[in-house]
């Protein structure tokens, strides 16, 4: 099979996973929308959250990505059973004790963001509801994780796509009640996404095991090494998404002095090229199965050259989405919320987001490659300065353009991210990683 092929054999089903994932998100704007721009910037707000929430949760599934696809490479299926068992036991554990952390730091985390007041509350009953069921989360995550370990791409975006479906059935049900079923507002946008999950997880669970890709969970044994391999690579990336959340939270700050319209803009930008990203995202796990496989096989030249191809193949399809965006930047905002104040806003970070997809598709596609080496420290050393960096680009480019100057700032990171990425792995000094387990 000629290299093409093999490319978009995986990276195919990964877009589409990774794209359908993307409509949790936005199936919740749409609905929560409709309840107006103060619970839609709420839901902002908290999706900020969420994004640390993530990165630290699906720490696990990123190293097991990684490691069963090294396994499969090496050709040890024995190995990728006992990594695949042992991770999604240590998923719910380490889940739970996340989440009883991190729901005693909310209020802080809302006094650095200087939310308060109605806002905060209905961020509150978001972020409560979605951490009490945080596991069903965390443990798809992980399913899928094993799943393109293996190269099977495919059954991912299967299960993403059931659970798409059964979300936005209930996403309106819970929120606005039905029946027997109250109106639960903002809460009942996390409890539909839970319920999602869960059923989602539960079938690919099934899936697994009737695959005989896992051993029983019953045969589960504490193993220090798996652990130790799973975290050395999932850490830094979390770090890094943990760190991209709380750069938000403080650039947040500034964006709310404008008032909730600028936070529900600011939202609806990011759902604006959610999309984009999510099918950059879809071609970095390819890279990562793809890159995985081959250093596992001994082949890292092999597997410097399919990263290439995979970010040239993205860049095509970032070029067209970029144009597309920033044609139809208002149009893409009016699809969120009928507040012409807020359309306005979006239309402009739209535009300027539009100017920078192809080096988010370097930044996030080469992360991928790194990661599927397991020299996973790279993306982090880049992402945490830079992203660090949009704090005072923000307060500066707030003070000469306003709110477009903030928008500005969010966009040259990204620019900068994407060149110093492509340099540092054209270095190639990742090939020289060993895989660790036997």
């Amino acid at each position: 099979m000629s290299d093409r092929k093999i490319i978009l054999s995986l990276a195919g089903p990964a877009v589409l996973q990774t794209v359908i994932r993307s409509l949790f998100v936005i199936v919740d704007a749409f609905w929560v929308g409709k309840m107006g721009s103060v619970p839609l910037a709420a839901l902002t707000s908290a999706a900020f959250l969420v994004w640390g929430f993530l990165a630290l949760g699906e720490k696990i599934a990123v190293g097991t990505n990684a490691l069963i696809a090294q396994s499969t490479g090496a050709g040890n299926p024995e190995l990728s059973r006992r990594i695949s068992t042992n991770n999604i036991v240590n998923t719910f554990f380490y889940t739970i004790l996340l989440s009883l952390a991190l729901i005693p730091l909310l209020p802080l985390l809302y006094s650095l963001m200087n939310i308060s007041g109605e806002q905060e509350s209905l961020c509150n009953s978001y972020l409560v509801m979605l951490l009490l069921g945080f596991p069903c989360i965390t443990l798809l995550s992980t399913t899928a994780a094993i799943f393109r370990g293996y190269g099977d791409t495919k059954t991912p975006f299967m299960l993403f796509s059931l659970g798409v479906s059964l979300n936005f059935i209930l996403a309106p049900v819970f929120i606005f009640g039905f029946s027997i079923i109250p109106p639960l507002g903002i809460t009942g946008a996390a409890l539909s996404t839970l319920s999602a999950f869960l059923a989602a997880f539960l079938t690919g669970l099934y899936i697994l095991k009737r695959k005989r890709l896992i051993d029983k969970i019953t045969n589960y044994r504490f193993d220090k090494g798996i652990i130790k391999e799973t975290f050395r690579i999932g850490l830094p990336i979390a770090l890094n998404g943990v760190g991209f959340s709380l750069i938000y939270v403080f650039v947040s700050r500034f964006v709310i002095e404008y008032g909730p319209d600028a936070i529900a803009a600011l939202g609806i930008g990011h759902r604006s090229e959610s999309l984009a990203y999510q099918i950059t995202v879809g071609f970095s796990l390819a890279s990562s199965v793809l890159v995985g496989q081959n250093i596992g096989a001994g082949n890292p030249d092999r597997a410097e050259k399919l990263a290439w191809k995979i970010l040239g193949y993205a860049s095509v399809l970032m070029l067209v989405y970029g144009a597309l965006l920033f044609v139809f930047s208002e149009e893409v905002a009016r699809f969120f919320i009928n507040d012409e104040k807020v359309i306005a806003t979006a239309s402009v970070y739209n535009k300027i987001a539009a100017c920078v997809q192809i080096f988010s598709a370097a930044e996030v596609i080469l992360s991928g490659a790194f990661s599927g080496a397991g020299d996973s420290l790279p993306p982090a050393i880049v992402g945490l300065p830079l992203n660090f960096l949009r704090i005072p680009l923000t307060a500066l480019f707030s003070v000469l353009w306003g709110l477009t100057g903030i928008w500005i700032a969010i966009c040259v990171t990204v620019v900068i991210k994407g060149l110093i990425m492509s340099v540092w792995f054209k270095g190639g000094r990742w090939k020289k990683r060993k895989f660790a387990l036997k």
